[in-house]
């Protein structure tokens, strides 16, 4: 099988969840990189280009009402307005998913 030139950046806090995607994803796509830190997102895009992003709505322990995504939303569309920017959360919210999505989402998925 051949892999799909896509670059793919995944942020999340949860390491099981980076590791997961890691595997899976590199059986299909060329590039495959992951961070359990946002505050990596401006560098990292900054010296890759990445065709899609998955980026968590929730970072700090106790926050489950997805601001944080949200904000690094707003962020990465200022950066790089053309990458796809996929949501993703363990507290699926109807609310949330509209938000994300009037934000420049892409897509809104829970795990």
């Amino acid at each position: 099988m051949n892999k799909r030139e896509i670059s793919i950046l995944v942020v999340d806090d949860d390491r099981d969840v980076l590791t997961s995607a890691r595997i899976y994803l590199k059986q299909f796509y060329s590039l495959v990189k992951t961070t359990e830190s946002p505050d990596d997102i401006p560098g990292l895009i900054e010296s890759q280009s990445f065709d899609v992003i998955l980026l968590d709505m929730n970072f700090r322990k106790g926050k489950n009402d997805g601001s944080e995504g949200i904000s690094w939303l707003q962020k990465i569309k200022e950066q790089a307005p053309s990458t796809i920017v996929i949501m993703i959360t363990a507290y699926g919210d109807i609310n949330l998913a509209i938000s994300s999505i009037k934000n420049g989402a892409h897509d809104f998925v829970v795990k």
